[in-house]
């Protein structure tokens, strides 16, 4: 197993902890329930593809979608150890997926629009695959001062070496994060009855080192720029990063809080 598929596995649980009650609310505002057909878009390693195959029950239907041959490998090795023969899995770009019209019943995306060119032309494409009435529901980060999960490793990384600040106007992890930002996206697109929240998480920790090795491990939105660093200044920021985190402790465990953007509509 290469070492992308051994850190997607390591830290699996921990991220699961961090994101599910995002992909119970995302579920929800679908309104996704038995026997429906729901289409999961950028689903890594099957989330919440997985969690919504549970909600569709054995006849209905559901396709994740993701770039990362990787990380959709290990979404159907997932899927076959929980017997969701129902969960299917594809490495394919959604900016080129040929799928039927009127196919789904509803669409997913969990930061993954964030970090496209032209989210509205692809939202244009996503209203197309679902049936008349049928629902979306896609999210974003919330502005980066409610989420420090994120903004104190960027700060440490910015005292060793020059990195570009966070940038809403453009592709990437707080593309979109400004409150009713998605939700203008959707009605651009043609969906109707749209509403947007922000939804409350915790990333829990043992402590930060904990914290940051999950980071440097997973291909998450920091790793590029912890790649350049040399092995000096990976400690370094890797000591900077636990010193900022500790105000966050709550008992034995670090909680550092974040923030999502959800919004929701129908076609």
């Amino acid at each position: 197993m290469d070492t992308a598929r051994e850190s997607a596995r390591r830290w699996e649980p921990m991220f699961q902890s961090f994101s599910w009650p995002l992909a119970l609310r995302m579920a929800a505002a679908a309104e996704i329930g038995s026997a429906q057909r729901v289409l999961d878009v950028g689903c890594g390693i099957g989330d919440p593809t997985l969690q919504v195959a549970v909600l569709v029950g054995p006849h209905g239907r559901v396709l994740g979608l993701d770039i990362a041959e990787d990380m959709i490998a290990i979404a159907r090795e997932r899927a076959a150890a929980l017997g969701l023969a129902h969960a299917e899995f594809r490495a394919e770009d959604v900016t080129r997926a040929d799928l039927p019209e009127a196919s789904f019943d509803a669409v997913l995306g969990r930061w993954s629009l964030i970090y496209l060119e032209d989210v509205p032309r692809v939202l244009e494409r996503l209203r197309r695959y679902l049936v008349p009435g049928g629902r979306i529901a896609i999210t974003a980060w919330a502005p980066p001062e409610v989420n420090p999960w994120f903004t104190l490793p960027h700060q440490a990384l910015a005292r060793v070496r020059q990195v570009p600040p966070p940038d809403p106007s453009v592709p990437g992890v707080f593309h979109l994060s400004s409150d009713g930002a998605l939700a203008r996206a959707l009605v651009g697109a043609g969906f109707q009855t749209v509403g947007q929240e922000r939804v409350v998480l915790s990333q829990l920790a043992h402590d930060g080192a904990e914290f940051w090795r999950m980071m440097a491990d997973t291909a998450g939105p920091l790793a590029p720029l912890i790649e350049g660093l040399a092995p000096t200044e990976r400690e370094g920021v890797a000591a900077d990063v636990a010193g900022r985190l500790e105000r966050y402790r709550a008992g034995d465990v670090l909680r550092i809080p974040a923030q999502a953007q959800l919004a929701w509509g129908r076609a």
